[in-house]
């Protein structure tokens, strides 16, 4: 760690804060000052910040995890570091956590948030959660590669892969397709092999995640679309789900899973319970697993690394396109977080300072 510090701006800077629980309506514009970071952090300069569905779980006081008021949101920025706290004092060291070269003012990069502020036109962000950035990557992408890339990666190529064996030939039904971490996932399966079926909520993505590499693509809007997925695969019923929705459509995904395949679930977009009865897995002898990002931050730091390595080495050479369709000033933050509820969203959601 940088032990210089490096002088930080003596203006105020734009964030976006919630004081209270609710609606999108809570979000606010303040303008406070530029805070000086301590030891461990950085300043950055915020060039694109991530709107997550996570951010409207904090909102909504429903998030896995407590959320102190008052809050500014945002897990994930992209900018400049403009200034170094002071190095952490011997006594006080922890293992470092981020590979690469040491971090410099002027640097850009990726920085992930625990505890929020990416609404933000500067935000403050653990030094070992910074990680530098190819020029080939341009900021709004960049956005991506942490909560949608690491989610695509590691439910990809570590529980799905783990649950079938392999991923090639393999059918596999992607709900919620053209969505930040769904467009990643048409395209890793692709890549992967499989057999690719995504399933979106209007019509007027299909051709978004048909662009993608989708072997077939369906419109759960549609009172049929469950006997389309089978059709899609010959009749048959596909390997493993996919489904970050929730409620109505996780119920349904299940008509499309064949005896002995496996359901996973990493969201509940919908906001809709999706209750499936106890019986019904043993008696078709199906699997159910969860993912959530967060627990494999914690508690298996080595995997989510790597992932975001894999992912960011991908978008650099072109293998992976990081669809941004939806940005937003970050005085329109309330309104991004109006649109990802509805679900009107293709690809990832950006803020820009």
């Amino acid at each position: 760690m940088t032990q210089k510090m490096t002088k930080s701006p003596g203006t105020k800077m734009q964030v976006v804060r919630m004081d209270q629980f609710g609606e999108a309506s809570v979000l606010q514009n303040h303008h406070v000052p530029i805070p000086e970071p301590a030891a461990g952090q950085v300043l950055i300069r915020v060039a694109a910040a991530g709107v997550n569905f996570s951010d409207i779980l904090r909102r909504r006081n429903t998030y896995f995890m407590p959320t102190a008021l008052p809050f500014v949101p945002g897990a994930e920025a992209v900018g400049d570091i403009v200034a170094l706290g002071p190095a952490l004092h011997a006594a006080d060291e922890v293992p470092e956590q981020r590979p690469g070269p040491a971090l410099q003012p002027g640097m850009r990069v990726l920085a992930i948030l625990p505890g929020g502020g990416g609404y933000a036109e500067y935000a403050l962000a653990p030094a070992a959660y910074c990680i530098p950035l190819p020029d080939a990557i341009g900021s709004a992408q960049a956005t991506a590669l942490f909560v949608q890339g690491c989610t695509a990666q590691l439910l990809l190529h570590q529980v799905a892969a783990q649950a079938l064996g392999a991923l090639e030939g393999r059918a596999l039904l992607l709900t919620a397709a053209a969505g930040g971490v769904g467009s990643l996932l048409v395209q890793l399966a692709r890549q992967a092999g499989a057999r690719v079926i995504a399933a979106v909520g209007s019509s007027a993505k299909l051709e978004a995640v048909a662009s993608l590499g989708a072997h077939h693509s369906v419109c759960y809007a549609e009172s049929d679309w469950t006997e389309q997925v089978l059709a899609a695969n010959n009749g048959q019923p596909v390997d493993l789900v996919l489904d970050p929705v929730g409620g109505r459509i996780y119920r349904e995904c299940f008509q499309c899973l064949k005896p002995g395949g496996t359901a996973v679930v990493y969201g509940s977009a919908s906001g809709e319970p999706g209750y499936v009865d106890s019986e019904h897995f043993v008696n078709q002898g199906q699997s159910l697993l969860s993912f959530n990002l967060a627990h494999w931050i914690q508690h298996r730091p080595a995997e989510w690394q790597a992932a975001l390595g894999e992912v960011i080495g991908k978008v650099a050479q072109g293998m992976l396109q990081v669809p941004v369709t939806n940005t937003f000033a970050l005085s329109q933050a309330a309104e991004a977080q109006r649109q990802v509820e509805a679900r009107s969203t293709i690809g990832k959601v950006v803020l820009l300072p």
